[in-house]
């Protein structure tokens, strides 16, 4: 089985016409995913594949419930591979198999659970720490990455801009990688927070439109951006200032990204993890324990969790725009419904 690189079709060379035909469409799959999860389903790819090469075998497609059941071995036991990135390995066979045209294939096998169960409680049972924790963002850890930015001796707009970025994608649950720019010093329009995409309400409130959105939802998403009183992080006061701190107004800054350094560089998620870990490098490890842009996202659910009695799930899955039920639910919700929610993390957060 040749998987052709990063192209899952490689082992199909009927001519070279189709074979152009079949990078093309792994090439528009690549674009409806997440970076991360085409990375991930690379990743299984490449591991069948050197599941194949250990066993000296020529696999065929659908896979038999015995190969499944070795590749899920295989990932746990030779590559050392965690329970969670094997079932992760596992989702990607099954994409492999529906773009193969095998719609209808589905992994549902006792004993691979089984086995992933079994392995998970090894895992947990084992007295070695795990090999990579995140931290989630807390309120306090907000207001004491506030406090270390101000300690440095950063140029004032290079510390505004990333202070607005930490407390927008805290209060909002944003994914950073809506609101930055991958490159430094390119940015794609479409998937960055631009000012023409920043709505000033009457009521004080702020509404970011993404435009390119993670759920990849036609007209995009948009946030709901409340003031935070009484704790000196909120995030209308962090854009509002921002805004004054610039340049020019903000009406002549409208395909500019919101998140732009004094230098003309755009912020990045690759630089604000980096950030992140220098300011935090005395009490988080790299690795272990760490704080990154993913933080932030997990900051409000987190605190949420702690108090079923006040957020039903919908809340905390809608306020996060997690792919359910309820974020289609959520999607026409009111503003007021909205305000709602966010009096609830407002009043779990000073709890």
């Amino acid at each position: 089985m040749e998987l052709g690189g990063s192209s899952p079709l490689g082992d199909l060379r009927e001519s070279a016409a189709y074979n152009l035909l079949l990078e093309n469409l792994c090439d528009f799959i690549s674009a409806s995913l997440a970076k991360s999860t085409w990375s991930k389903y690379s990743s299984g790819w490449k591991a069948l594949e050197d599941y194949e090469k250990f066993c000296s075998i020529n696999l065929s497609f659908p896979l038999s419930k015995e190969h499944l059941r070795g590749f899920a071995t295989f990932c746990l036991s030779v590559k050392k591979i965690q329970p969670s990135s094997t079932r992760s390995y596992l989702s990607a066979i099954t994409a492999l198999h529906r773009i193969k045209g095998f719609s209808n294939f589905e992994i549902k096998d006792d004993i691979v659970s089984a086995a992933l169960k079994g392995a998970g409680n090894l895992v947990m049972s084992s007295d070695s720490p795990p090999s990579s924790t995140r931290r989630a963002m807390s309120l306090q850890l907000l207001k004491h990455l506030g406090h270390r930015l101000k300690r440095t001796n950063w140029d004032p707009l290079t510390i505004q801009t990333i202070w607005t970025a930490c407390t927008v994608a805290f209060f909002s649950s944003a994914r950073m990688g809506e609101l930055l720019s991958e490159e430094e010093f390119n940015f794609d329009a479409s998937a960055t927070l631009t000012w023409s995409c920043v709505k000033l309400r009457a009521d004080g409130s702020i509404l970011l439109h993404l435009r390119q959105p993670k759920s990849s939802n036609k007209e995009g998403d948009f946030l709901d951006i409340f003031e935070f009183k009484g704790h000196n992080v909120c995030p209308v006061k962090a854009i509002n200032r921002l805004i004054s701190m610039q340049d020019k107004p903000i009406s002549r800054l409208s395909t500019v990204p919101v998140f732009t350094l004094p230098n003309g560089k755009f912020l990045t998620t690759k630089k604000l993890n980096n950030i992140l870990q220098s300011l935090f490098s005395d009490i988080c490890e790299p690795g272990k324990n760490s704080i990154s842009c993913h933080s932030f996202r997990a900051g409000v659910p987190s605190v949420l969790n702690k108090f079923p009695e006040l957020a039903s799930s919908d809340d905390i899955k809608g306020w996060g725009r997690w792919n359910s039920d309820c974020f289609q639910r959520y999607t026409r919700l009111r503003i007021d419904q909205k305000k709602k929610i966010f009096a609830k993390i407002t009043w779990a957060l000073s709890a």
